[in-house]
């Protein structure tokens, strides 16, 4: 799992900024995106090994983000892990998630050897590492 390359996609830097050095720390090579446009680009032109995603973004949120990567007719970024991290803790809330496409769903706040766990296991799931 180390080594991985994790673009994280979220329209509040402090919480991308964070989340970017636990995962550093954790050995993980992190892009940045601030909301869910950006993100399909940067899928685009270098499809990260996994995707973590808010689910309220403006121009485009998580939910869209994700069956946009689902839809995509390239299996690299069709098939893309992608851990939804939010504070949308309702069962509605992941259920949609879940429906949409994500591969796991962490609410915040979050520690992180749970993070670390996740991710763990959806790239082992996916064959990512």
């Amino acid at each position: 799992m180390k080594g991985a390359r994790v673009l994280v996609v979220d329209d509040d830097r402090v919480t991308r900024r964070i989340v970017a050095v636990k995962l550093s720390g954790l050995g993980y090579r992190v892009v940045e995106a601030e909301d869910g446009r950006e993100a399909l680009e940067r899928v685009e032109e270098e499809p990260p090994d996994l995707m973590i995603v808010d689910s309220l973004m403006p121009r485009l949120n998580g939910l869209q983000t994700v069956r946009a990567l689902r839809e995509n007719p390239d299996p690299r970024i069709s098939a893309l892990p992608v851990v939804m991290l939010t504070a949308r803790r309702g069962e509605r809330d992941v259920v949609e998630g879940l429906e949409a496409g994500v591969d796991d769903y962490i609410v915040k706040p979050f520690s992180t050897d749970e993070l670390a766990a996740r991710l763990r296991t959806v790239l082992r799931r996916a064959g990512r590492r």
